[in-house]
């Protein structure tokens, strides 16, 4: 499933959004943002000459240029993981009719630091919107957000406000803060909740069993067929069949931008069954809730494919009619037009989803962390991508996971103080209609505000 660590594309009027980060989750671009403008007829700001600010000018030039931008001006100036969930046709598409159309833009209000930074830019058309960008040390774009200006988003200052706001977001709401072992926040966390593609934690340790078992190798070759193919997040949908890529190749990217495609080869590999006695050995409280221990293909064939009378059964059905349902769907072609589809239905209420309490999520992520110390792979995958903005000179060996499906939002992170002490942060939100962008801004936002806390 998408996560919200990596990447969000959604298109809206005169807003794009392209955040770049998990999850599917969070975002690398700043949590906060300047006060909306009401009118282009405002003074201009003076955008600095940081890699930030020249970057943000690029962009805005781009966007008031006579010729509409191609995909050929972006794929020089986006990394490497950006372009493997959004193509730069597709970028360059939607900002010629979603935002060009106003121009000439200028920008209104500014605010960031060398490598972030938020823009209020103002049209001649449509409401104000902000710009976040953020980009790396060799200054490529890493994270690209433009949706409607909102007011900036107070931080919170104590453990005790992250909880009281945590309470106040949509759905049921999960959370789970330890350090060295004592729990500092506790809401909720021995109930399960669907994770989306948090799942996916189990799927590496089962892999990393294998390995430790001799029975898979990180350097072992996989190949891609039209019969495992997934649908996005990640890249290898795209791929052609008869792409290969190793083992731990195809873990990178299910962990790092959540690659679905690279899950169901992962699962395929070791087996589902391998996966199953992965999650009762990664300590999950009630392992039944996860047989059968669903692909994410089969996961999407049930919520949005033509198949009624299996998701009924499904949703019916204890684990041997699951199991039975699974076979009779293995023998019928994955064929789903996303574009048909309405992402926005949830159906996770009737089973359709990986269901784990934080507590699980907790120990799954201190499983790996024992797997870790035996094979210092496993830890190199899980600290590609650290999901949120955090603080590298305070936390160190930030494992993270996230994940979402419609109405569906939850991230996980396990994570070293600069003195040694380990952090697991875990939330889950599930609602029964889609979640919006703002709640998803500010869960994700109230966890690097833990981490803030916690540093200080």
């Amino acid at each position: 499933m998408p996560t919200r660590s990596r990447l969000t594309l959604t298109a809206a009027l005169a807003a794009i959004a392209l955040t770049l980060a998990g999850c599917a989750g969070t975002t690398t671009a700043p949590s906060s943002s300047p006060s909306p403008t009401a009118s282009a007829s405002q003074a201009a700001v003076v955008i600095p000459a940081t890699p930030a600010g020249a970057t943000t000018r690029w962009v805005l030039d781009l966007m008031n240029a006579e010729a509409d931008t191609t995909a050929a001006d972006w794929e020089g100036r986006l990394t490497a993981e950006f372009l493997a969930e959004v193509p730069a046709e597709e970028i360059a598409k939607l900002i010629n009719t979603s935002i060009r159309p106003a121009k000439p833009l200028e920008a209104t209000a500014y605010e960031g630091d060398e490598r972030t930074a938020v823009t209020t830019i103002v049209g001649q058309i449509g409401e104000p919107f902000n710009l976040s960008i953020s980009v790396t040390e060799d200054d490529k774009i890493e994270g690209l957000f433009m949706g409607p200006a909102t007011e900036p988003r107070e931080a919170a200052t104590s453990l005790d406000e992250v909880t009281e706001r945590l309470g106040k977001l949509p759905g049921d709401v999960r959370a789970l803060v330890i350090r060295d072992g004592e729990r500092l926040v506790d809401r909720n966390a021995d109930e399960a909740a669907p994770t989306g593609s948090v799942f996916k934690l189990y799927v590496l340790g089962a892999v990393a069993d294998a390995v430790a078992a001799g029975t898979v190798a990180w350097d072992e070759t996989l190949t891609v067929t039209d019969e495992v193919k997934s649908l996005p997040s990640g890249e290898l949908q795209d791929a052609p069949a008869g792409t290969t890529l190793s083992v731990r190749d195809a873990a990178e990217k299910m962990i790092s931008i959540s690659d679905n495609t690279a899950t169901d080869m992962l699962i395929q590999r070791v087996s589902r069954d391998a996966v199953e006695t992965a999650v009762v050995e990664m300590g999950h409280s009630g392992p039944g809730l996860m047989r059968p221990f669903l692909t994410t293909q089969e996961l999407f064939a049930l919520g949005w494919g033509d198949h009624d009378a299996l998701a009924e059964r499904w949703a019916a059905g204890d684990e041997g009619e699951r199991r039975a349902v699974l076979d009779e769907l293995a023998a019928l072609p994955f064929d789903i037009a996303v574009d048909t589809v309405d992402l926005t239905a949830t159906f996770w209420q009737r089973g359709m989803e990986w269901f784990f309490s934080p507590d699980d999520i907790a120990a799954a992520h201190d499983a790996l962390q024992t797997r870790a110390a035996a094979d210092p792979v496993v830890s190199e995958i899980l600290e590609i991508n650290p999901g949120i903005t955090i603080d590298s000179a305070a936390w160190s060996n930030v494992a993270f996971k996230g994940g979402s499906s419609p109405g569906v939002v939850a991230g996980s992170w396990y994570a070293r103080s600069a003195d040694g002490t380990p952090v697991t942060i875990v939330v889950t939100m599930a609602d029964d209609e889609a979640l919006s962008t703002t709640d998803q801004t500010e869960l994700f936002g109230l966890v690097e505000d833990t981490f803030r806390v916690l540093a200080e």
